[in-house]
């Protein structure tokens, strides 16, 4: 079922209210969330709002009488304040569709956003792009777009920093008959300050073993391709995802090759629904995380537990969350865990992709308030008990 609305002015409007906000290194509450771009284009200050359709051409000026044909080329123009209104169509491009490379500023973001939501659809042309949207610059804001049908990433956040990622369809990303070691991801969380918030990430890896007349001649394809894959940065919330039909990894893999430490990683009332059937959990924490929280998640159906630490489980913060599994995760240690509950969440229709709650699911009221967003998925006011997952109803 796609989720009809997604009101991210409200959203962040009211994540602000939440409480205990802090970035620094005390786990008091979750990081401070930028104020919304203003509706519509999103321009802020003395910037410019710039238009895009696929009836456009990029030696227009770029207004909504003569827009632009290409987003890249708003993306080579833009500055801090301006904003990228997208209008519905396919927009496609060479290796990366879409570079984000100019930065914004604190109180004068750079926002790309889809006029509708998920009707400006980024396409990776059966993985002849490798990279849906790259951002390496700062003080970016990018939503309401569909990613889908890239080589390897959905959206990457290539080292940039104070970004927000929020209202996305990203799916069918790596969906070939590869073999290498290079992980395949929905969204690549690689930046400080990011926000990773309201996203439908789904469908992702290459294919297995037997898949689509595929050989494989290693085990690649069991657990290197995943939702969010988050290797380095200072403050990563990843709040109010859904991530279903994730076989080949894990929703949320954590994770760096170079040892490097990331403090504090929030990862908060998120669905997560299905199995890797070769591999435990649907969160996994391989390498050393300080102010790590995990809370108010549903874990549905997952292998075994809903989190996996494996060489990295000591300290963190686990609580709030519902799984159907009977242990919440394995492997940590030194663990801070109150109130999680193991049960069955009552989705509407979870075969028709309908995650959100039934009356008496065991999921309203589970969450801990301390770490609970004033609004979810779809925009809803969490009013008085909090409830696990993306949804409050």
């Amino acid at each position: 079922m796609r989720p009809t609305t997604f009101l991210s002015t409200l959203l962040f409007s009211a994540l602000l209210a939440t409480c205990g906000c802090s970035r620094a290194n005390d786990v008091v509450g979750p990081p401070l969330l930028p104020l919304p771009p203003p509706a519509g284009c999103g321009n802020t200050g003395t910037g410019v709002c710039y238009h895009v359709a696929t009836t456009g051409n990029d030696a227009n000026p770029g207004t909504a009488a003569q827009p632009f044909r290409t987003i890249q080329h708003a993306a080579d123009i833009v500055n801090a304040g301006d904003g990228v209104l997208v209008e519905n169509g396919v927009y496609t491009g060479g290796s990366t569709v879409v570079y984000i490379n100019r930065n914004g500023t604190e109180a004068n973001r750079i926002v790309f956003r889809a006029a509708n939501h998920w009707g400006a659809i980024i396409d990776g042309q059966n993985n002849a792009s490798t990279t849906g949207i790259a951002i390496p610059g700062g003080f970016v804001w990018v939503e309401g777009f569909e990613v889908r049908n890239t080589a390897r990433y959905g959206i990457d956040t290539d080292v940039g920093h104070d970004q927000v990622v929020i209202g996305n369809n990203v799916h069918d990303i790596g969906r070939a008959c590869t073999s290498g070691t290079g992980g395949i991801v929905g969204i690549d969380a690689y930046a400080s300050g990011l926000v990773i918030a309201g996203n439908w990430i789904h469908d992702v890896g290459r294919f297995a073993d037997g898949e689509n007349g595929c050989s494989q001649p290693n085990n690649n394809w069991q657990n290197h391709d995943h939702g969010i894959y988050n290797g380095i940065g200072t403050n990563v919330l990843i709040v109010n995802n859904v991530f279903f039909n994730l076989t080949h990894g894990w929703g949320i893999q954590r994770y760096d090759g170079n040892g490097e430490v990331v403090h504090g990683l929030f990862i908060l009332n998120n669905t997560f629904v299905g199995a890797n059937p070769n591999r435990d959990g649907q969160v996994i924490i391989a390498t050393p995380t300080t102010n790590l929280v995990i809370a108010n998640n549903i874990f549905y159906q997952p292998a075994n537990v809903g989190v996996l630490f494996e060489n990295a489980g000591s300290g963190g913060t686990l609580t709030g969350n519902l799984s159907t599994t009977t242990d919440v995760e394995t492997g940590g240690s030194s663990l801070v865990t109150s109130g999680n509950v193991v049960g069955d969440p009552l989705f509407v229709n979870a075969a028709g992709l309908n995650f959100h709650l039934v009356g008496n699911s065991p999921a309203r009221g589970a969450a801990a308030q301390k770490w609970c967003p004033n609004i979810d998925f779809d925009g809803v006011a969490r009013n008085g008990a909090c409830a696990a997952g993306a949804f409050q109803n």
